[in-house]
């Protein structure tokens, strides 16, 4: 198998091959019949469209964490040989080899895609290889849409024909030993009888505390979104991704998808982690000592050995226009679950409503000639 150079075709050839119509990311050519090669997610194989033939790819290694510094990302190796590109309509960044082209964006397919100067920035290190096919993720799709009761039928009936990409998009993942001192005041209700006669009464009071000790929390592939496509709360709807079974970089898994440049830094999603961490933290705090209310809980923990991995994960995306409006949603490459947006059908929407009403007032007349 050997790398796809693209340099010296000519424009009829680089439209036979299909590297002329959309973004590529097929690096590797076919050693049968020279048609370009995708990675396949069923056979785990790089696998040639056009006759069949599957090839091997590399023996996985494992993803080596890299200590956290709190150096600028510009300070590392930068991804070299890589260029990126710009879709006008979205904002979103794909980063492509050096020699291909990108005419489509795989995000929201508009043809506004322009090139522009290289970022500096890391390299990825890591990579979660696709475990869904197309027309796995698809189905899930669909299953996912008809449970949408009130999207319009006219979706649901030309949902089979929605297009759908694969795209790798990157993400930061954290480790760390945090050990944390923390102070708290928590409340517990108790009730007491006061008064007398007809004022005698029944009261809640709160008795307060204070509290403090240590915390040890040892965090393992804590994974932040770095894309720009879609959001950490998106990302937890669709099940995270499974960071341990990510294998080291190697262009072969490319092969066939796009893959997003990260929108947001190392820097800053190192802030986003903590305030992660934090959270985690309280919580644990709040289940040390049991209680009914809070006043504050006060924290301050220290982070030791901290590392970071930059780790390409796999989503299908796709969107479609429904009375001129744009929805998309992604589908989890590694589990198939989905995050989107569907419109809705207001004739269903009314519908339902009538029924409601109709329910309600059926049950109101039972009660009344069963009671009344």
């Amino acid at each position: 198998m050997q790398e796809n150079n693209i340099e010296h075709l000519t424009d009829e050839e680089k439209t036979d091959r299909g590297l002329a119509k959309s973004v590529q990311i097929n690096t590797f050519a076919c050693e049968n019949c020279g048609s370009t090669l995708s990675f396949d997610p069923a056979s785990r194989r790089l696998k040639c469209a056009s006759c069949g033939a599957e090839f091997p790819m590399p023996e996985p290694k494992a993803v080596m964490p890299i200590a956290y510094t709190g150096l600028s990302e510009q300070e590392y190796e930068s991804w070299g040989g890589v260029k990126s590109v710009r879709c006008e309509n979205c904002g979103a960044t794909v980063t492509l080899k050096e020699f291909e082209t990108a005419n489509v964006c795989p995000f929201c397919s508009s043809p506004v895609v322009t090139d522009i100067d290289q970022i500096p920035g890391l390299k990825p290190n890591g990579v979660l290889p696709f475990a869904v096919s197309e027309k796995e993720a698809h189905a899930s799709f669909i299953k996912w849409l008809k449970k949408r009761i009130f999207a319009p039928h006219k979706v649901k009936k030309n949902a089979k024909h929605t297009p759908m990409k694969g795209v790798y998009v990157p993400t930061w993942v954290f480790g760390s030993n945090v050990f944390c001192t923390y102070e708290a005041r928590f409340g517990k209700h108790y009730t007491v009888t006061v008064g007398s006669g007809k004022n005698r009464r029944t009261v809640t009071r709160t008795r307060w505390f204070h509290v403090s000790g240590t915390l040890t929390y040892d965090v393992k592939d804590l994974t932040i979104e770095a894309s720009k496509m879609i959001t950490q709360s998106q990302l937890e709807k669709i099940g995270g991704f499974d960071m341990p079974a990510a294998v080291g970089y190697e262009e072969e898994y490319l092969s066939g998808f796009a893959s997003e440049r990260y929108s947001t830094g190392l820097n800053d999603s190192w802030v986003i982690a903590q305030g992660k961490i934090c959270n985690a933290l309280r919580n644990m705090v709040r289940a040390r000592h049991p209680h009914d209310v809070e006043d504050y809980i006060n924290i301050a923990p220290v982070y030791n050995g901290t590392t970071y991995k930059y780790v390409l994960a796999p989503l299908w995306v796709s969107g479609y226009k429904y009375r001129k409006r744009d929805y998309g949603f992604v589908v989890n490459g590694r589990n198939g679950k989905v995050a989107g947006k569907s419109p809705v059908s207001v004739i269903r929407a009314f519908l339902a409503g009538l029924l409601a009403l109709a329910a309600a007032a059926g049950i109101g007349y039972l009660i009344y000639v069963l009671f009344v």
